[in-house]
């Protein structure tokens, strides 16, 4: 059976054309020496990133999280157990 392929930046809509399935690539690399970036890129026009370092406009501690979860999944993730503060709640 041949497999239907999606790439960046391909779009597919579903649920009666009320929703839109948008293929993104993800993937982490080192920003500085103590954080990680997880870039994010789809369409041309589209292209963000989300940090683990909390001082930064980029953190996101819970996106940060579930797109590191999908990078561990699939042996993609290139830093051990790096990232992995943001599995916790910060104390209040």
């Amino acid at each position: 059976m041949a497999r239907d392929y999606m790439k960046p930046g391909d779009v597919r809509t579903f649920r009666g054309g009320r929703a839109v399935v948008l293929a993104t690539g993800i993937w982490a690399k080192r920003e500085g020496e103590k954080w990680i970036r997880i870039d994010i890129t789809g369409t041309k026009n589209f292209h963000t990133t989300v940090s683990n370092d909390p001082k930064s406009e980029r953190y996101h501690r819970t996106l940060f999280r579930d797109l590191r979860r999908i990078l561990l999944a699939h042996d993609c993730w290139p830093f051990e157990s790096e990232g992995g503060e943001t599995e916790r709640r910060a104390e209040q």
